[in-house]
């Protein structure tokens, strides 16, 4: 539960503040608020009002002779204190649990991602951002090892989130394709259900012990477990970022091409999605929240996605400070779920 820093009046007033600029994009005067909203207050009263919440860091003016719109602590108060959450509506619904059917849709694990990207950016009109699961965090399923030739051999890793890796090794000896099929179910009966993060020199050595193949098998089998268990796979999937233009905010040329220019940059992405799978669920980032002066004007909503208890990524959309936080919130949320319900079930 969040403090409540502000008497109801002045809340009622940030609110619709907020509300009403979120909506319109324009400054909020209080003859406005006075004629749209049954506050029983007289527009001397709001203008006094507003000059205390600006005075105090919740409002500010961007003109002199403009109304006023919420600062970042005035849409951090909004967002924790007075933000009435939006439902989904039957057609939203509708559209995400049929995306997310995998009767009707293919299955591949790229797809889903990507579907998934273009499902959220869809709904909330903002870009929208997916951090795949890393690949320390799943669960060995499954192995196949092919050989390419007299000196390597292709490992195909499946987990138990439907991720697969290739694994090209070069080894120390040839192999025919019967004496890695016979290691592949070796390492399928043994592997089965761990961790890919717990491939580590105890459980090779407790492997090599009973590996029976002979000469070269032992080294081959700890460069194989070596290198999958210092893979890392995270990609992030970036969908929608044409809706930028629909935002006021970004009419400018060179604020739109700065944000562009931090949607193309991957490891920058990386970076603001990483930060998410600090805290399970529901993550809301303002401004100068987001720890970047190049997104400042921006505002970040993430939700993590998990199987069996596990945080595997997040999902995220990527707006103006301007952000419909009460619709914003409700999709990501929801999606999130989906996709880790989706992955579960793989």
């Amino acid at each position: 539960m969040y403090r409540r820093e502000l008497d109801p009046r002045k809340e009622k007033i940030l609110q619709v503040v907020t509300d009403d600029y979120i909506e319109s994009a324009e400054p909020v005067g209080s003859r406005t608020i006075a004629r749209k909203h049954n506050l029983g207050l007289s527009p001397a009263t709001i203008r006094n009002e507003m000059a205390d919440l600006e005075e105090s860091g919740y409002l500010k003016q961007p003109h002199t002779s403009a109304g006023r719109i919420p600062s970042h602590r005035g849409y951090r108060y909004y967002v924790n204190t007075l933000m009435e959450q939006k439902q989904l509506t039957d057609d939203e619904l509708a559209f995400i649990k049929s995306e997310f059917d995998s009767k009707n849709k293919p299955v591949g694990y790229d797809s889903v991602l990507q579907r998934t990207a273009k499902i959220l950016s869809e709904i909330t009109k903002y870009p929208s951002l997916i951090l795949t699961p890393r690949l320390q965090e799943a669960r060995f399923r499954h192995i196949h090892l092919v050989a390419m030739d007299s000196n390597h051999l292709l490992g195909l890793v499946v987990t138990d989130t439907g991720f697969v890796e290739n694994i090209l090794l070069e080894t120390p000896v040839a192999y025919t394709q019967d004496d890695l099929d016979k290691l592949s179910a070796f390492l399928n009966s043994k592997l089965q259900g761990v961790s890919l993060v717990d491939f580590r020199t105890a459980i090779i050595n407790q492997l090599k012990t009973e590996v029976q193949f002979g000469e070269g098998f032992d080294d081959t089998l700890q460069l194989l477990l070596t290198t999958l268990g210092k893979k890392k796979q995270e990609r992030i999937y970036v969908d929608g970022t044409i809706n930028i233009l629909e935002q006021p905010e970004f009419k400018q040329v060179e604020k739109f091409k700065l944000l562009m220019s931090i949607l193309e940059e991957e490891e920058k992405l990386l970076n603001l999605m990483n930060q998410a799978l600090q805290k399970r669920g529901l993550d809301i980032r303002i401004g100068e929240e987001i720890n970047d002066d190049t997104v400042d004007d921006c505002s970040i909503v993430t939700a993590t996605y998990e199987v069996d208890g596990r945080i595997l990524g997040a999902v995220g959309v990527l707006g103006p400070t301007r952000m419909d936080y009460a619709h914003v919130v409700t999709v990501v949320d929801f999606v999130a779920k989906c996709l880790g319900g989706f992955l579960s079930e793989k």
